[in-house]
């Protein structure tokens, strides 16, 4: 699963009222160091339409392909636009619990329109104009599926923490199905945290199936599983050391 990056610009005026709808659209270039083991390309559409409460909208498409041979567990890049409201976005995407983006892979998102105000609390958002607007994109951190990184590890220390949470929480669910029986296993589903993205998308999917355990406890024992076959690959040298490297920062 590749959720879309998130870069709410844009590009048009807000003095536009003259026109009814306007668009432009600005290509994602990827400006990643070199050697790095991805490629980001795509394109948001910008548009401006005067006649509409939210006048500013944006539709956006992007892919990410891994260039490198091997598999990736955890990608984390940053995105940033030149002109606009000046805002940016440092998304990550996790394979840790799922299947991993295999060597050549690509992942593809897109992100039906959305809209938006031209203020925030009252404040005109401070829009810089440029006259040839570009989004561009930057790879901070890859995992591989060994352990192996590359990049800036302190990008992923809040990933790190996520993952360790939710495989804990992981953990104690099956433990609870297998010793202390479907009961106390619905109970501790019902509480587990749903900040963490892998818990709130089980309860989701089992959202209508709140009085039935098997649901819950299949996707939670294959996801169990699966993220603990991705523990066991990583060599445990590098998982030791890059543990240190961020513990000494």
């Amino acid at each position: 699963m590749f959720m879309c990056f998130f870069l709410p610009v844009a590009v048009l005026s807000p003095n536009l009222a003259s026109c009814t709808v306007t668009e432009q659209r600005m290509e994602i270039h990827d400006l990643s160091d070199k050697g790095s083991p991805i490629q980001i390309s795509g394109y948001m559409a910008l548009r401006y339409d005067s006649g509409n409460r939210f006048p500013f909208s944006y539709e956006q498409s992007t892919s990410v392909k891994n260039v490198s041979s091997k598999d990736i567990l955890l990608m984390i890049v940053h995105l940033e636009a030149t002109s606009g409201p000046g805002q940016d976005e440092t998304y990550s995407q996790e394979y840790f619990f799922g299947d991993t983006l295999g060597p050549g892979q690509v992942e593809v998102s897109h992100d039906p329109e959305r809209r938006y105000r031209t203020e925030v609390n009252g404040k005109p958002l401070p829009y810089r104009r440029d006259r040839h607007p570009a989004a561009q994109a930057h790879t901070e951190f890859v995992q591989f599926s060994d352990g192996s990184t590359w990049g800036d590890g302190d990008f992923a220390k809040d990933v790190f923490e996520t993952r360790r949470k939710t495989l804990e929480e992981l953990d104690l669910l099956e433990h609870l199905y297998e010793q202390a029986g479907e009961s106390a296993f619905l109970d501790e589903f019902a509480r587990a945290d749903d900040s963490l993205n892998v818990i709130r998308q089980i309860k989701d999917r089992c959202t209508e199936k709140t009085a039935d355990s098997k649901c819950a406890y299949n996707i939670v024992h294959r996801t169990f599983l699966t993220a603990k076959e991705h523990d066991a690959a990583i060599s445990p040298h590098a998982a030791v050391k890059q543990q240190s490297r961020i513990e000494a920062r």
